[in-house]
């Protein structure tokens, strides 16, 4: 899990690596998490680039900034984020 103090840095805009903790990356036991940071959305759900099918919603922690653990998945993979943004727009 991403700690708060990253968070905070990721939320404030001083993280000096944002890219390590953003985007597809494995814990420490192999899990594959998922996490972006994108002010102004109010879903965000991951999907599978091949098949267009959606493997999970992100949940959002704080405001702007969602995460969740991938299910079913071990190894990297092509994916898309399906955001509806809180002014009504959807986009893939």
């Amino acid at each position: 899990m991403l700690t708060e103090a990253d968070l905070d840095a990721l939320l404030a805009g001083r993280h000096a690596d944002p890219f390590s903790r953003l985007g597809l990356h494995a814990d420490d036991k192999g899990r594959l998490w998922v996490r972006a940071l994108l002010p102004g959305a109010a879903n965000v759900a991951l999907v599978d680039a091949d098949s267009g099918k959606q493997l999970v919603e992100l949940e959002p922690r704080r405001a702007g900034f969602f995460e969740a653990q991938v299910p079913r998945r071990k190894h990297r993979f092509d994916y898309r984020l399906a955001v509806r943004w809180a002014g009504g727009g959807e986009g893939v």
